[in-house]
């Protein structure tokens, strides 16, 4: 835990269930929700490139670093009519991505969340990496939002 699958029903299951307040939670800004959960770990690429034999770790890192991800969060979001909303939206998962990594159990240091400004890691150090029953628990909340919130909207239309 948190794998792709984690971030991204994290991500599905807080747009689902702010979607019955906001009506900004569309599909689309819901899809950009989940991109952006998964950007950060953007930097597994360099599991492809060592197999081939580069080493691109130390150039890709810049991708699990906030500041790496929110700049490459707003070079994508320039490729959008409304950018502003859509690095927003790139944002919120951003953001999910790492409130759950600071949930697992550090190797090293923990995350460099103030990275420009310090070295500082942090980590909570509650859920083991190899820990899939967070896996599990993720799928089952988003199944229980999905029947609940399609159940709802039925509701809704009668």
């Amino acid at each position: 835990m948190p794998d792709w699958i984690v971030h991204v029903a994290v991500a599905w299951t807080i747009c689902r269930v702010l979607r019955f307040r906001y009506s900004e939670f569309n599909p689309a800004n819901t899809a950009l929700v989940m991109i952006g959960s998964i950007l950060p770990d953007a930097i597994k690429v360099a599991v492809f490139s060592d197999v081939i034999g580069y080493n691109l770790w130390n150039l890709l890192y810049v991708f699990h670093l906030p500041i790496g991800t929110f700049i490459i969060a707003g070079i994508a979001s320039l490729f959008f009519r409304e950018k502003k909303t859509a690095f927003l939206f790139l944002s919120m998962g951003i953001l999910t991505h790492y409130a759950l990594d600071l949930l697992l159990i550090q190797v090293g240091y923990g995350m460099y969340l103030f990275y420009p400004v310090s070295w500082m890691g942090f980590s909570l150090n509650l859920v083991p990496n190899d820990d899939f029953y967070i896996t599990m628990l993720a799928l089952v909340i988003a199944l229980v939002v999905y029947l609940v919130s399609g159940w709802l909207e039925k509701k809704r239309t009668l």
